[in-house]
């Protein structure tokens, strides 16, 4: 009985001895998560864009002096336009954007308004046109808009200007009255540079950091272009015959172009 005491005695100090003895391994740490980063608007840009125009109003056209009855027309065609742009944009903590562009675009756009001219009570008139073709427009607008990670749609809006020709298609008209034949000469050809307005709206998308691509619309109104061309007899002698032709082209038109750009963000 005294060695069984003596025993769990040992076995009582001898226990912590070997607890300490005994090496535990720490469990591994937890292997590092890799967080996508967010996408930023923020920074300068350059690229092009290339697209369509088209549209507008149609303008009004007419005669005075004429003698005789007339009738108007208006004609619009659709072109295309391509061009550089160039802007800063910057992302505030709540993912509104705010920014700025400027651009410059050749475009090719006409339009035409003229006027039917009836003599001699006739069935059937010539007719003159002006023609104006848009040469090329740029703006420098202010853009707010709002990111949704690696998407941005956005409202523009600003000055814009472009340059207008216009020329009247009269060159040896003629009018016919009683199966005679009057030759008009008339020299009439302008090139103008007009100021305006332009607004939109579009969305881009960053296809990588520094790569975007988008799609924007723009309303473009720069004025109007006024022609008036006098038409003089060409052999009317000292009192030649004369009528004065005019019209009005409304410069407005709407634009739809897809865009590349390279951020330096």
């Amino acid at each position: 009985m005294k060695r069984l005491a003596i025993l769990f005695a040992a076995t009582a100090f001898a226990a912590p001895a070997l607890a300490a003895d005994i090496t535990y391994d720490e469990p591994p740490a937890p292997a590092p998560v890799d967080i996508a980063p967010t996408a930023s608007w923020t920074g300068a840009y350059v690229g092009g864009q290339v697209g369509g125009a088209f549209g507008g109003s149609k303008g009004a056209a007419g005669a005075d002096d004429f003698g005789a009855a007339t009738d108007t027309f208006h004609k619009r065609s659709g072109g295309v336009t391509a061009g550089v742009q160039a802007g800063y944009d910057y992302q505030m903590p709540n993912n509104v954007i705010v920014g700025g562009v400027a651009d410059f675009n050749y475009i090719d756009h006409e339009r035409k308004s003229g006027v039917v001219l009836q003599q001699g009570g006739s069935a059937t008139g010539q007719d003159y046109d002006t023609k104006t073709e848009m040469k090329y427009f740029g703006t420098v607008r202010g853009k707010v808009g709002y990111a949704m990670d690696n998407v941005a749609v956005y409202g523009t809006g600003g000055l814009a200007y472009g340059h207008a020709k216009v020329k009247t298609d009269g060159d040896n008209f003629n009018t016919q009255a009683d199966g005679t034949g009057t030759t008009y000469t008339v020299d009439s050809d302008t090139s103008k540079d007009k100021v305006g307005y332009t607004v939109g709206a579009g969305v881009d998308v960053l296809a990588t950091p520094n790569v975007s691509f988008g799609l924007e619309y723009l309303y473009t109104d720069l004025g109007k272009a006024k022609s008036e061309s006098t038409f003089t007899e060409a052999n009317g002698g000292a009192t030649p015959d004369t009528f004065t032709t005019k019209s009005k082209t409304d410069l407005d038109f709407h634009t739809v172009m897809a865009k590349a750009a390279y951020r330096f963000n």
